[in-house]
C-alpha cells in the first residue's frame, strides 16, 4: 500500500490515543494532519492522493457538521452515517476493497456504546 514503518507507528500511536480516550476532541482537517505527517505519499505538505482525501475530509466534516467534535460523540454520529454513503465515500480507496473498513464500520454501528 505504500506505507511505511514510521507511518504505521504514528498511525498506530494515534489510533490508540483516540479509543483510549473517548472525551479527546477530535480536529478535523481538510489538510495534512498528524496522521499523514509521517506517510511517504506526502511531499511538501501536500498528499499525492490530495483530490480524493479532500473529498473523503470534506464529507466528514460536513456529516458530523463540525471540525472539532469529542471522540465518543464522533462515533455516535457516524452510527447513524448509512452504509450505503459509507460505501460511496470509501469504495475508491485502496484499504476498502481489503474489507477491513466495511467490516469495522459494521461492528461500529453494532456496538451500543
Amino acid at each position: 500500500m505504500g506505507y511505511n514503518h514510521r507511518f504505521v507507528q504514528n498511525f498506530s500511536r494515534i489510533r490508540a490515543q483516540i479509543l483510549g480516550s473517548p472525551e479527546l476532541i477530535l480536529k478535523l482537517e481538510v489538510h495534512a494532519d498528524d496522521i499523514c505527517k509521517s506517510c511517504p505519499k506526502l511531499h511538501n505538505g501536500i498528499c499525492i492522493n490530495n483530490d480524493k482525501v479532500r473529498k473523503k475530509d470534506e464529507f466528514i466534516i460536513d456529516f458530523l457538521t463540525t471540525d472539532e467534535i469529542a471522540v465518543k460523540n464522533a462515533y455516535q454520529r457516524i452510527k447513524t452515517l448509512e452504509e450505503e454513503k459509507f460505501k460511496n465515500l470509501c469504495q475508491n480507496c485502496e484499504w476498502y476493497g481489503l474489507g477491513f473498513c466495511l467490516e469495522g464500520f459494521r461492528k461500529m454501528k453494532q456496538n451500543e456504546n
